[in-house]
């Protein structure tokens, strides 16, 4: 697959590459940048960005770094990240990075392809930045991390950015404590390592039968078992397919496993800034905040938005999170899933 890329630090030469739908026919339009999850490449939003522009959005789909296209990690990125032993400081500067690059890349961008703003009425115009799954977090810091960004970047952004949208956030890719019912195939050391990526791929792509979820009890979640009345997402698409949208690269996809162990208090800050600090909403006055959820995903998707449910009555308060659970969705972004999540 042919990407086209983007530079987003100048003095390392590092590049993102990306997908794009181009612009739909309305002169006003709101763009939505896409960061893709665990093994599945940006590929994965292929469909959505074939048919952004016939419901007046413009879909940029983005390769997080080592992801086909975009510049590998260095050997010192890998190092804060997949070392216990690298310090705060380095892990620190790790995650500040990468959402210096997603905030970098959105705003040259809104620059080099002349993006509508929002519009006065808040209709139309501006941008979203949709994290799915793992790439919640990545989004998460290009916010949380603002305020680090240079002044004419954090400005413009300022002035553009009206949605951070969390599909499928984890605790543990936000940096909180997962629950003790949690099982994940990524993490079982019953199972051989080099078979872990490829099982939690099979299982994280399958449908759940969950209990009652209105008790917001996590033992009304199915945690390990999925449901026999669904085939999962991964078996409908096809050798082809499949290679074209997946990497089970170790030194790729396999990055993103101590990444979740080792930066939590990190990602937890990174979070928690952009969803709850007053100083980074300050800086996105039409920012709203999103956690979008299928009702038929793994636990793990539920119980992250049960904990940003949390989060909000211990730090919000003034903060209007919008929370929509889909019906009959699993971990895999939709096309109708995402599009009626689109009005905000």
């Amino acid at each position: 697959m042919d990407f086209s890329t983007i530079t987003v630090n100048n003095a390392t030469g590092a590049e993102l590459s990306y997908l794009d739908s181009g612009a739909p026919s309305r002169t006003c339009y709101t763009t939505i940048f896409a960061v893709h999850g665990m093994i599945f490449t940006n590929a994965i939003f292929s469909k959505i960005v074939d048919i952004a522009t016939t419901h007046g959005i413009r879909f940029v789909a983005i390769n997080r770094r080592a992801f086909p296209g975009s510049t590998a990690y260095t050997t010192e990125e890998l190092d804060a990240i997949t070392s216990p032993n690298s310090s705060q400081a380095e892990k620190n500067a790790f995650l500040e990075a990468r959402g210096h690059e997603i905030a970098t890349f959105i705003d040259t961008f809104i620059q080099e392809f002349d993006l509508p703003p929002l519009s006065a009425d808040g209709t139309c115009g501006g941008v979203a930045i949709l994290g799915w799954s793992i790439g919640s977090s990545h989004a998460a810091a290009a916010v949380g991390s603002s305020l680090t960004l240079p002044s004419d970047v954090r400005a413009r952004l300022g002035r553009y950015l009206r949605s951070l949208i969390f599909y499928e956030a984890a605790p543990m890719i936000i940096g909180l404590p997962p629950p003790r019912q949690s099982w994940l195939p990524l993490t079982d050391d019953q199972l051989p390592r080099e078979s872990r990526l490829k099982a939690f791929a099979q299982w994280a792509t399958s449908f759940f039968d969950h209990g009652d979820l209105s008790t917001r009890d996590l033992d009304q979640l199915s945690w390990v078992v999925a449901s026999p009345n669904h085939t999962p997402t991964f078996f409908t698409f096809g050798a082809d397919t499949l290679s074209a949208i997946t990497t089970f690269d170790d030194s790729v996809a396999g990055v993103d496993v101590p990444y979740t162990l080792y930066l939590s208090d990190q990602l937890s800050a990174v979070y928690r800034k952009a969803f709850f600090s007053k100083e980074v909403a300050d800086g996105f006055p039409h920012l709203k905040r999103c956690f979008l959820c299928g009702d038929k995903t793994g636990a793990f998707g539920i119980a992250g938005l049960w904990a940003v449910q949390d989060d909000e009555r211990l730090f919000g308060g003034w903060t209007k999170i919008e929370y929509k659970l889909a019906e009959g969705i699993n971990h895999f972004v939709s096309s109708t899933s995402l599009y009626t999540s689109r009005k905000d």
